[in-house]
């Protein structure tokens, strides 16, 4: 079940991605229905009664169908970590499944579904989507470690150099949780496609720089964020920058920790994870390149998010593994 549920939360991560890179977010105007259907209203007469309860929003399929397919797979999320967070609570006395882990995860998933309406009912109001995106991830993290548990991997080698990089570890997973959250900011305010050159952006960028207008948290009652009319374009260049500069901060990191692990791990499992590491961020600093270079074609763009989840989930398997490791985790 655990295997399902992080196989379902990728799908749901990258059609999330799919559907704000489409400009897709406010293809249904309410939650949990769809201009008051449970599914895109296409007959005259579920029109007529959209157009009742919506008048002015025009039914555009195009954007509704994205929106609507999202919602039914995190739904399906949703209904399956409950499955699986009650069955481990019921056999709490006579396994030693991890229970607890089960009831933070259902939290966490009810709290990103909470978003998830908040996403539709603020107008994309780009905190409430940042802090949407944000909560996937975890909610993939929390499932990705509830199946490292179950299924006991990474049992400790003894390794001992492995213990003297735990900060390395650490720090590139902060770095990285980081970079998303930057990445999701940048997505949110519409910020993607402002810089054309490589690598931070095209000549005069500095002069640009506007700090706090381009990270304002200000919400203004009423006001459709999509497209972010509320920031100029100079406050979308900081964002942008914002997120280059730190993903020359993430490359810095994670190859000190490559190069540690190649230097002090006495095992094969962590020299593997440096190769494994440094061939999954050579990967993602392809596709970020690729998406200034063919301005955010849309599969590229939805694999640099989708790939963003897969290489923190491959940090974090080394992460438990040096907990292991440590001696720190109990069953």
């Amino acid at each position: 079940m655990a295997q399902f549920a992080i196989l379902l939360t990728l799908t749901v991560i990258l059609l999330g991605a799919w559907t704000r890179l489409r400009d897709a977010g406010l293809g249904c105007p309410d939650w949990p229905t769809c201009y008051g259907h449970f599914t895109v209203p296409s007959s005259a007469e579920a029109l007529a009664r959209a157009d009742a309860l919506y008048p002015g929003q025009m039914v555009v399929p195009e954007k509704a169908w994205p929106e609507t397919i999202h919602r039914y797979f995190a739904s399906a999320i949703g209904l399956l970590i409950l499955l699986l967070s009650t069955w481990m609570f019921a056999q709490r006395r006579a396994t030693t499944l991890p229970w607890r882990h089960g009831l933070f995860l259902l939290a966490l998933v009810c709290t990103q579904g909470a978003f998830g309406a908040l996403t539709v009912t603020e107008k994309l109001y780009p905190p409430v989507v940042t802090a949407h995106l944000l909560l996937g991830f975890s909610t993939l993290t929390v499932l990705f470690l509830l199946y490292l548990r179950l299924s006991q991997a990474f049992p400790r080698t003894g390794d001992e150099g492995i213990r003297r990089i735990r900060f390395w570890v650490y720090l590139a997973v902060a770095v990285v949780v980081g970079q998303i959250m930057l990445g999701g900011w940048t997505a949110s305010n519409y910020a993607a496609t402002v810089c054309t050159e490589l690598p931070i952006c095209q000549t005069g960028w500095p002069a640009l720089l506007q700090w706090r207008d381009a990270f304002s948290l200000t919400h203004v009652d009423d006001l459709n964020y999509e497209f972010a009319p509320h920031l100029d374009a100079a406050s979308k260049v900081t964002i942008h920058v914002a997120h280059r500069v730190g993903a020359f901060v993430v490359v810095a990191t994670v190859l000190m920790l490559v190069t540690q692990l190649l230097r002090k791990a006495a095992t094969a499992r962590y020299r593997t994870f440096a190769w494994v590491i440094a061939g999954a961020l050579l990967i993602q600093v392809g596709l970020g390149a690729a998406n200034v270079l063919f301005q955010l074609p849309l599969w590229n763009a939805v694999a640099h998010n989708v790939w963003a989840a897969v290489f923190l989930q491959i940090l974090v398997a080394l992460a438990f593994a040096v907990h292991q490791e440590n001696n720190k985790l109990r069953g």
